[in-house]
């Protein structure tokens, strides 16, 4: 994405490793900033190694929704979610993004305050997680004090999470 000019973050159950405790996912789950005019950049830069659909891709862009990525050699799959420039909440999120050095490279990775809102909505939206509840609960404790809860407050209220949130 870096090469590309594409602003992305990481998120889901790979940010939870870097924000709380360690655990596997079966994917990588990113968010997006693409332009349409950068999807046969894209295509181009990942036809070779992953398997990647171009119409999948373009409607994606266009309606603010998932696509992925699947490579070749391993079967990995990565999820990617286009960010919505026009929810408010999506671009404050956006912004809030943490880059990470990675075995000396850059890796933009959601921040913890978002990833625990972005879980409890995520939580809410499917009928109640446990695996949503621990990881947010690890995030919390882990970074005990260095949360910004007047942030998490406001939004959680904003996002329709605030008794998700008040429950942790």
């Amino acid at each position: 994405m870096d090469s590309l000019g594409i602003a992305y973050m990481v998120t889901g159950g790979s940010a939870v490793s870097f924000w709380g405790q360690i655990r596997t996912t079966a994917d990588i789950d990113m968010v997006i900033q693409i332009p349409p005019s950068r999807i046969l950049e894209l295509v181009a830069e990942l036809k070779d190694e992953a398997y990647i659909d171009e119409e999948d891709l373009k409607q994606a862009v266009s309606t603010k929704r998932m696509f992925n990525v699947i490579y070749n050699a391993t079967a990995f799959k990565v999820d990617f979610a286009v960010m919505d420039e026009a929810n408010p909440y999506a671009k404050e999120e956006f912004s809030r993004r943490k880059k990470l050095e990675i075995a000396g490279r850059p890796l933009w990775v959601i921040s913890p305050e978002d990833l625990v809102l972005s879980k409890l909505r995520w939580m809410q939206s499917t009928g109640g997680s446990e695996r949503q509840l621990q990881d947010c609960r690890s995030i919390v404790e882990l970074n005990k004090g260095r949360l910004d809860e007047k942030y998490m407050e406001k939004w959680a209220q904003q996002i329709c999470v605030e008794k998700e949130y008040r429950a942790l």
